[in-house]
């Protein structure tokens, strides 16, 4: 396993910067990326998710009760590391993290230093240390968290299966398009940050084989639910709609990577 020690930290952090710049997510967004009330209500667990706030945001899919219609994944359940946008609240993708572990595959949210996950690229693996039960992993992350999502997967082949990219792009110095990697890339239409001209600059640098999905109508802030985020662009479609279809295309993905 290939980690990030500090000199290249220094390195990293002075990219993020420049990159930060060159996604376009002014003010680091440290001021807009707070949690929705509906994110917050996503924390408790039921009888379908277990919720554990301890150290990571951990959503675990429950045993069905005896009878129940709920569908699981086809094959073993894959487990999906996230790394936050940058400057958000990692609570602010609890509705969407709830809804992958209900569908089978559990979820664990990594909250990373100063809210960049560039601070954090190695994140994923104690995670991955932690839960010896899960099998196979994938990773991946939202806008910034993305980008460090792409770099930490580029760096361990080996660690992860998947790659998720929302509304996210990796960057020349860490190109995966000799990769093996299956990748997943999701975007709205009407994203101001990461816009649909970025989204297609950056298919040189992913796997040929990647699957992209733009989701109609759908912009930079509502891949999450916390507060309007500058130069975004304004959706056609509702949070809940982006994010029923930015779960339905994540789920789906996740199931082929551990299909028998």
């Amino acid at each position: 396993m290939r980690t990030f020690p500090w000199r290249r930290r220094l390195v990293y952090v002075t990219v993020s910067l420049l990159l930060i710049a060159f996604i376009g997510v002014p003010g680091l967004a440290l001021y807009t990326g707070a949690a929705l009330p509906d994110a917050t209500e996503a924390m408790a667990t039921d009888a379908m998710v277990q919720v554990d706030a301890s150290r990571w945001l951990v959503f675990r899919p429950l045993p069905r009760p005896p009878g129940s219609t709920r569908l699981g994944p086809p094959g073993t359940p894959t487990g999906l590391v996230f790394y936050p946008g940058g400057g958000v609240d990692p609570i602010a993708y609890a509705p969407l993290a709830r809804a992958i572990a209900g569908a089978g595959h559990p979820v664990i949210i990594v909250p990373v230093t100063l809210r960049l996950a560039f601070f954090d690229v190695d994140a994923a693996s104690p995670v991955f240390a932690a839960f010896p039960e899960i099998r196979r992993w994938a990773i991946g992350g939202h806008s910034l968290g993305g980008v460090a999502a792409s770099w930490y997967a580029r760096a361990n082949p080996d660690q992860v299966s998947g790659l998720i990219l929302w509304a996210a792009y990796t960057d020349a110095d860490h190109s995966l398009a000799t990769a093996t990697t299956q990748v997943l890339s999701i975007s709205g239409t009407l994203d101001g940050n990461v816009t649909p001209a970025k989204i297609i600059a950056g298919r040189l640098l992913l796997p040929v084989s990647t699957r992209y999905i733009a989701i109609e109508g759908g912009n930079h802030n509502q891949f999450g639910s916390y507060r309007f985020q500058a130069n975004d662009g304004i959706p056609t479609i509702s949070r809940p709609e982006q994010q029923r279809q930015v779960v339905d295309a994540t789920v789906a993905f996740l199931d082929t990577l551990g299909a028998p």
